[in-house]
């Protein structure tokens, strides 16, 4: 089968905005970690199901690192770009800010690193387009996200 063409990160990035309510938070008034980390899924399989063309499904969470609490009432904006793509897995970074309505000032709460793995229509593996790298950060994250990669693998054998 014919690889599919190199697409651009660009032509996948992801802005989503959620509002906290209640029913997503805690005793404290803070979202619930699991209410976030449904959110930066979300994110990033838009992420990688716009890179792919087609479904891909979470492989991997590396790391989810909170920076700061999100509370009751913040507008919560989590934005999702694609680093490497390779065989059939591609590595999304998600990012989550709070924005003040105010001021339009944005605050980062959270970064996320995510592995999707594109399925055809039986559910197996399937290749994925390549990334087009179109400059130096592009190329900076990507081979960021093939050293983890590597270092993934280098851990399970």
């Amino acid at each position: 089968m014919t690889p599919p063409e190199p697409r651009a990160a660009q032509r996948s990035r992801t802005e989503m905005t959620e509002i906290v309510l209640p029913q997503h938070a805690n005793a404290l008034g803070t979202v619930f970690g699991g209410q976030v980390m449904a959110w930066i899924d979300i994110c990033g399989a838009v992420v990688a199901h716009r890179h792919c063309g087609r479904v891909a499904v979470t492989a991997a969470v590396d790391g989810i690192v909170f920076l700061a609490p999100i509370h009751v009432g913040d507008i919560v904006c989590l934005s999702g770009r694609l680093n490497a793509a390779f065989n059939t897995s591609l590595e999304v970074e998600v990012v989550v800010d709070v924005e003040d309505p105010a001021t339009g000032l944005r605050r980062r709460c959270l970064e996320a690193l995510l592995t999707f793995v594109a399925v055809d229509d039986q559910g197996r593996p399937c290749r994925v387009p390549a990334l087009l790298l179109e400059g130096p950060e592009d190329e900076r994250r990507s081979k960021a996200a093939q050293a983890r990669r590597a270092a993934r693998i280098a851990e399970r054998a």
